[in-house]
């Protein structure tokens, strides 16, 4: 043991010198005569602003140049530049300078004035008009140097008054028409993004009423701040601007080319068009139905041009799935009785003068005087000149993709319960089935998985084969025509039939016969709808052996696992997610319902015990589930992480359990890491011979909930490490004799929460990530009250107690 111990120490002390060699290292390549940088510092003089954190970080971003990275706070990469010497070809100095390492930054790369002067705009373009930034160096050692910057805000202006200087023209009245909403709010604090946000409001309400030319550098915001701490703002249109950005458009022909490539440009736009509910089609190859696009331009013939139907219009097109490029095409012209809708390239430039030589006139008087001697602002608001017809002609080019693809796909798995295994899936596609934007799925998959360790866990190897056929069409399909939600994404339909076949083996098989009617819709980049008013399963086991016989004498509550029976349901879900790699705070939430046998009850008389359609019993149910998360980005590369889980389902009728395929399961590498997969719970049970051969890891319950927390921090490259806890439990809605302490009740649900904690590293290679996660039990509700909390009986030294209480997952993906 002394031996072990001195050991130990000799250790810490060569690893405590590295660090001191190391850390006088830092500054082996600094020249003479110049410092290593090694940051700098904001503060404060005087009142700190309300918004002082803010403003900080704003300053923080703005300062240059970055000192040396550094990992678990040491500068890694600065050492193993300074190992090195100046490389004279390949080799260890070369890979220490060139690749793995990294230059010191100098003091002299640092720009003190400068930067101060950046920093005091920054201010001063948040309503800081006064404010001040002063900077020093401050030197340590022989070698460093780091440097402090001193911010003096003084007054914060804020806005007095807004005046908005326009004419009685269409487009002064536009712009003084959405002052009501607009970014400038009187009695706020002045700050230079608010600006440019009532520029881009403003363009966007003139892109809604047709003004497809206006841009937001046409607007200009004049700033009086002679008035004693407070500014007067003034918002004009410049009189600068060209005269095709101050009319408004009407959408001509509209046309689209959807066989369109680049090797074949011209050949592609040719063809004898088709018109089509307001559209031109141009698809000599006749690749697509002209009812593909019906659902999808939101341009109309003879409407003014909308910014909003312009982009759904892309979207849609894009969100179709058969097309990898859409560009659109807007053009003026000039005479409203001609068409010219084929020929033409997506890449010749937006807008010409010479687009009236296209149509086969030449260009007259008027015409050029009105585009060439007076374009501005002023001419109009003069009535000097007058404009042009007003009209766009729009072209789309689409590019298909291939029509058919087949994909493989491998899987892996590894469970907390010993089981590893493989699948294999094999998935045909045809993108553009019957030439209607149609998908239609084939799709077979197989797998094995196989006991490795931990045979005390319980089960036998087991296999899975299925097949699955779906069409997606890209619209609604329902018994109301014309449904078309005025939004970016296709609203869809998708039909499908599947059967699975799972086999434990020497236990049973199970099958299971599935058909399907879904509606998928977004209204927004952030929420999605999930609604399927048929879902019927019919699942029938066969094969039984004694071996599982007799696993159901040890637990019947198993039976439920293979029973026969249909699922006539229904069910809807509606997701919202706003997660981005920009935002501090993200949430996803989600909520489900399944609702099963409502209208098979009332339909269908009672026979001996049960309801039955084909002589099997249907289920009749309602189950509910509520996810919610919380992402929180602390700084970089850390964030925090919380989940609530809420699940409750109420058999009635011809149940008395939710089917085993719908009930709630907790455990394992996604839920709570320091139980064993299915070997949680209801609520206060715990079967000892779920820990042997005897009996399958299988509990289910009725209601759930469970609580999640972790933090997540990137330590280098694509190496990520977390620490979390996990809290929660099942419960069954009625107790059953075999599994006393199962039932929920209000009053003693809380004394019946498990709790667990860990660590885990993550392998974030952006294709896939890997994940170890090691965890142990803090509070285990199946013991005696009193004696749950186990904190205390901890002990990493003892290996009977790592055996029973380390849990190490492996799975591939983030638990959430």
């Amino acid at each position: 043991m002394q031996t072990r111990n001195s050991h130990i120490i000799c250790c810490i002390i060569l690893c405590l010198g590295f660090l001191g060699i190391s850390s006088c290292s830092t500054t082996r390549s600094v020249p003479d005569g110049d410092r290593l940088y090694t940051g700098s510092s904001v503060k404060w003089t005087g009142k700190k602003p309300k918004d002082y954190s803010t403003l900080t970080e704003g300053l923080k971003k703005r300062i240059r140049p970055t000192p040396n990275r550094k990992f678990l706070g040491m500068p890694i990469k600065l050492w193993l530049y300074n190992l090195g010497n100046e490389p004279k070809g390949k080799g260890l100095n070369y890979l220490l300078r060139r690749k793995w390492g990294e230059a010191p930054v100098l003091l002299s790369q640092a720009k003190p004035d400068y930067t101060g002067t950046v920093l005091k705009e920054y201010l001063v373009d948040n309503g800081y008009f006064q404010a001040g930034v002063t900077s020093s160096v401050k030197n340590s050692g022989k070698k460093k140097a780091a440097i402090a910057y001193d911010a003096i805000p003084n007054h914060r202006y804020t806005i007095k008054s807004v005046t908005y200087l326009t004419d009685s023209s269409a487009i002064g009245k536009t712009v003084t028409g959405t002052y009501g909403e607009s970014s400038l709010i009187v009695g706020k604090p002045y700050s230079l993004d608010s600006v440019k946000a009532e520029r881009e409001r403003i363009h966007a309400q003139l892109k809604e009423q047709g003004y497809y030319y206006f841009t937001p550098d046409y607007l200009l915001v004049q700033v009086d701040s002679t008035n004693q701490g407070t500014v007067d703002l003034f918002v004009k249109i410049k009189d600068n601007t060209p005269m095709l950005a101050l009319r408004p458009y009407r959408m001509h022909d509209i046309s689209l080319f959807p066989d369109y490539s680049l090797e074949n440009d011209s050949l592609s736009t040719m063809g004898t068009p088709v018109h089509y509910k307001g559209m031109y089609i141009v698809d000599s190859a006749r690749r697509f139905k002209p009812i593909v696009f019906e659902r999808s331009v939101f341009l109309k013939p003879d409407s003014l041009y909308r910014l909003s139907s312009h982009n759904i219009t892309l979207q849609r097109l894009i969100n179709l799935g058969v097309f990898k490029f859409v560009k659109g095409s807007f053009r003026p012209i000039r005479d409203t009785s001609r068409h010219n809708i084929v020929g033409g390239s997506a890449n010749a430039p937006a807008y010409r003068d010479t687009s009236v030589v296209r149509l086969g006139r030449a260009q007259d008087s008027t015409y050029r005087r009105d585009t060439m001697l007076a374009r501005t602002y002023s001419a109009m608001v003069n009535n000097k000149i007058s404009l042009d017809s007003g009209w766009l002609d729009a072209k789309f080019y689409l590019t298909p993709y291939k029509r058919r693809s087949l994909q493989a796909e491998l899987r892996g798995t590894s469970k907390s319960n010993g089981f590893i295994g493989s699948e294999v899936r094999l998935t045909a596609k045809n993108r553009n089935w019957l030439h209607s934007a149609t998908l239609l799925e084939i799709g077979l998959k197989g797998g094995m998985e196989w006991q490795t360790g931990n045979k005390s866990a319980g089960g036998t190897n087991s296999y899975s084969l299925g097949a699955e056929v779906a069409v997606t069409v890209p619209r609604f399909l329902t018994p109301i025509k014309g449904i078309n939600i005025r939004s970016s994404y296709v609203p869809r339909t998708r039909m499908s039939a599947s059967y699975e076949l799972y086999s434990r083996q020497a236990m049973y098989n199970l099958n299971a016969y599935t058909l399907q009617l879904q509606y998928l819709w977004q209204k927004n980049a952030y929420v999605n709808h999930a609604l399927a008013p048929i879902a019927v399963t019919y699942v029938l086991p066969t094969k039984t052996t004694d071996a599982y016989d007799s696993i159901l004498k040890n637990d019947p509550s198993q039976r439920a696992a293979i029973e026969k029976q249909f699922i006539l349901g229904s069910n809807y879900t509606i997701t919202f997610n706003n997660q981005a790699a920009n935002r501090i705070h993200s949430f996803y939430l989600s909520g489900n319902v399944d609702i099963s046998g409502n209208l098979a009850g009332l339909l269908i008389k009672k026979g001996d015990s049960t309801k039955n359609i084909l002589n099997n019993p249907f289920a009749q149910y309602e189950r509910l589930s509520l996810e919610g998360r919380h992402y929180w980005t602390l700084g970089k590369g850390k964030q925090w992480i919380n989940r609530l889980y809420l699940g409750y389902g109420l058999p009635y009728g011809n149940s008395s359990t939710l089917p085993f395929v719908k009930q709630f399961f907790t455990g394992g590498s996604s839920s709570i890491r320091a139980f064993r997969a299915r070997t949680l719970g209801p609520g206060s049970y715990h079967n000892p011979k779920s820990d042997t051969t005897a009996l399958l890891a299988n509990e289910a319950g009725d209601i759930k909930l469970e609580f999640n927390s972790e933090v997540r921090i990137h330590l280098a490259s694509v190496f990520n490490f977390a620490a979390f806890v996990d809290a929660g439990n099942i419960w069954l809605q009625k107790e059953i004799k075999e599994k006393p302490g199962s039932q929920f009740k209000f009053n003693t649900f809380y004394q019946e929460i498990a709790v667990g904690a860990g660590i885990g590293l993550r392998i974030d290679a952006s294709i896939v990530v890997v994940r170890f996660d090691v965890a142990t039990p803090l509070r285990i509700p199946y013991l005696a009250p009193g004696e749950r909390w186990v904190i205390n009986k901890i002990n990493f030294g003892d290996p009977d107690w790592r055996k029973k209480n380390l849990i190490l997952n492996i799975a591939i993906g983030y638990p959430f």
